[in-house]
């Protein structure tokens, strides 16, 4: 009795949040699926089973990871990817070849999560209750960026403010990015006279991003 080769494809990639599969096939039907396997190697770690009898999660593995497939073609999906997820995957049958127990797998599939991501600004202007009391606070938010370092700036008029700035730290959500926000204190008399203000994202070599809100856009002006 012959040896069931695996293949698996060299390296998969996903973006930050997506979804992702990646395939094994046997050179023969494994005779039972309780003995196809998946394990995760992250760079630096020893492999962690994330998968047996071909879809059933070992304990600790998030739901996130779905295993299928039969015979000879089998499957782990993951979704919603994740920075961490990004590590070496490996597909492991256990055979019986000529009365003796062999486990057999394939060189692995590394995955390369692509994780930087624009964030998406919106501009708000201030309300009239605090335009009475002689102030103006306008909040620029950032949403579902990354990573965490991206800057926010304010320009007013299309020149860099002087008014008090302020900034919150990030919050991760559930698929990976970050959302934050950044504040601008401005006089009540200044606001009445400014045409337009900008907040603008910079992370690294990526182009900015901006988002720029008029005046009169505002039901306050």
């Amino acid at each position: 009795q012959s040896v069931k080769h695996m293949t698996q494809p060299g390296a998969v990639s996903s973006a930050l949040g997506g979804s992702v599969t990646i395939s094994c096939k046997t050179s023969q039907n494994v005779d039972n699926s309780n003995r196809l396997s998946w394990y995760q190697q992250r760079d630096g770690e020893s492999p962690k089973l994330l998968i047996y009898a071909a879809r059933r999660r070992a304990s600790g593995t998030p739901g996130r990871f779905e295993g299928r497939g039969s015979n000879s073609d089998f499957t782990l999906t993951i979704i919603r990817v994740q920075v961490e997820d990004e590590a070496v995957y490996y597909c492991q049958s256990y055979q019986n070849i000529n009365n003796k127990g062999l486990f057999v797998l394939d060189a692995g599939t590394r995955l390369q999560v692509k994780s930087d991501a624009r964030p998406t600004l919106t501009v708000l202007g201030p309300s009239s209750q605090e335009l009475q009391q002689g102030k103006a606070t306008l909040m620029c938010l950032a949403n579902k960026g990354f990573p965490s370092d991206w800057s926010l700036a304010w320009k007013v008029d299309g020149r860099s403010s002087s008014g008090e700035e302020s900034r919150s730290p990030g919050v991760l959500g559930n698929d990976g990015r970050y959302s934050w926000s950044s504040t601008l204190r401005l006089p009540a008399d200044q606001w009445g006279k400014v045409g337009s203000v900008t907040c603008e994202a910079t992370q690294g070599s990526q182009s900015p991003v901006t988002e720029t809100l008029r005046r009169d856009q505002c039901s306050q002006s």
